[in-house]
């Protein structure tokens, strides 16, 4: 007879939380505190995105991970 864990009250093994990827392409890249051309690219991507243009919210998301793989090697 096999048993279930959850029938038994016990809880499920769970994995630890790890930070988004720069892969991850369903999140907005986040800024290095205290670079400034990040900060200048996340200012300008605010921009846009309150203006609802969407391409050129695309355009500084894929500039400020540019910028973060070449700069900050993320």
């Amino acid at each position: 007879m096999t048993t279930n864990p959850e029938w038994e009250g016990r809880p499920a093994p769970t994995l630890p939380t790890l930070p988004p990827s720069l892969s991850d392409l369903s999140r907005p890249p986040m800024p290095v505190p205290g670079c400034v051309v990040c900060l200048r690219l996340a200012e300008r991507r605010g921009v846009v995105r309150a203006e609802c243009d969407r391409s050129a919210e695309t355009d500084a998301n894929v500039l400020l991970r540019r910028h973060l793989r070449k700069e900050h090697g993320a």
